[in-house]
């Protein structure tokens, strides 16, 4: 090879390997099979409620990290699922990751894809009973609660544009009788409804991290099957008023 063709070639080695360097280290979540869950509970639930669906997935072969979240500053539970997705990455770089929220923690997870760069790590993303456009109930209140708000600074910022972004799958779980339908735009799998067990939506609402069947579905979701709708729906088809009491008040 003459002098030139070799200083042709180092040079396009090395142009290559700049390119490489400056590109995200993480550029799409693993390709292996799931191999780690983490659970961020709802507000002021705590981690207790959900030993249950710990104990049945890890059952099922995953390793499961129940988060110490309480709901109250919804920003600040994203940073600390953060911490859990690159502490499970850097155990096992090679496994899938998947992230259960239910209730509010379903918001702060998706906080996390969005605004964190969350997607570019997580496998899956299962929300259950999530308050995904906000509630109006929360409106006037402290705390989380004005969070949840639909008119909220927090929802608004999380429903511009597509909800469901970057290479990530989204799930959706609820009881039928859920105050919300937990219906997202972009591409998502919307889980069949589960029937009632007590006739009040919000008493279901609680129960959900112990019903036997959202185990299942969370299984069903995490083989990577939807067991229920899958939809796309453009940015901007979906409101706050056509989410609320799906199942009647």
């Amino acid at each position: 090879m003459k002098i030139g063709s070799k200083l042709a070639a180092a040079a396009a080695c090395v142009a290559v390997a700049g390119a490489l360097a400056s590109a995200p280290a993480s550029a799409a979540p693993a390709t292996g099979p799931i191999r780690e869950v983490i659970i961020v509970p709802g507000q002021t639930f705590g981690a207790l409620p959900y030993q249950p669906l710990k104990f049945g997935l890890e059952q099922a072969g995953y390793h499961v990290d129940v988060l110490t979240t309480d709901g109250t500053d919804l920003p600040a539970d994203a940073r600390v699922i953060a911490g859990a997705v690159d502490a499970a990455r850097k155990a096992d770089p090679r496994g899938g990751i998947a992230i259960v929220g239910h209730s509010v923690g379903g918001l702060s997870a998706r906080y996390y894809l969005k605004d964190l760069g969350g997607a570019s790590k997580v496998n899956e993303y299962i929300a259950i009973g999530t308050p995904q456009y906000g509630n109006p109930a929360g409106c006037g209140q402290s705390g989380t609660a004005h969070d949840v708000c639909d008119t909220s600074a927090f929802i608004k910022n999380l429903n511009s544009g597509v909800n469901t972004v970057g290479p990530t799958r989204y799930f959706s779980i609820r009881s039928a009788k859920e105050w919300v339908d937990g219906r997202l735009t972009g591409n998502q799998c919307r889980m069949t409804p589960i029937p009632t067990v007590t006739g009040n939506g919000e008493y279901d609402h609680i129960i959900e991290p112990l019903d036997p069947r959202v185990l299942q579905q969370i299984k069903e979701a995490l083989a990577g099957r939807c067991d229920g709708t899958q939809a796309s729906t453009p940015a901007g088809s979906i409101n706050v008023k056509q989410t609320l009491y799906p199942g009647g008040k």
